[in-house]
């Protein structure tokens, strides 16, 4: 019986001492795993893969962008067009009304998604782990006001 008292309170004892050198070496073994894995993080960063899906992205969402500012001309220009082909506002009907409203939301609309896709690209550009893989010809800021005040 008195050895089984004593093996009893020898795991108890060894169970003590190795919770608290696992809480003496708990920040120990946090940093450890933080360096690990930021290490890891930046071979993730800099690989070939990385290289050629940032620099085709920025390609992307370069001509996406050049794409939505000539929509947002056309669109501006139909809008004008519209106004002119109606005369005088306090002619209009209620389906002039109507669609300069329409046209007017599609602007908008054409105007706020353009003004979401620089600002991704701006953000992206400014990451230290993404500007990179820009190349020379695409820039490196894009001003949103540039294309939408005219």
């Amino acid at each position: 019986m008195k050895i089984l008292v004593t093996a009893v309170l020898g795991v108890m004892v060894l169970g003590a001492v190795g919770m608290g050198l696992r809480i003496l070496f708990f920040p120990t073994t946090v940093a450890t795993n933080m360096i690990d894995t930021a290490y890891d993080a930046n071979r993730q960063i800099i690989n070939a893969d990385n290289a050629i899906y940032n620099y085709e992205w920025f390609k992307q969402k370069y001509q996406d962008i050049e794409a939505t500012k000539k929509q947002l001309d056309n669109a501006k220009g139909s809008y004008d067009s519209f106004k002119l082909s109606a005369g005088a506002r306090t002619n209009w009907t209620f389906e002039d009304k109507q669609e300069d409203s329409r046209q007017r939301a599609v602007v908008l609309g054409l105007e706020n998604n353009l003004e979401t896709q620089i600002a991704n690209y701006n953000a992206r550009a400014s990451m230290a782990t993404r500007n990179i893989f820009e190349d020379n010809v695409l820039p490196s800021y894009i001003d949103a006001l540039t294309f939408i005040i005219k």
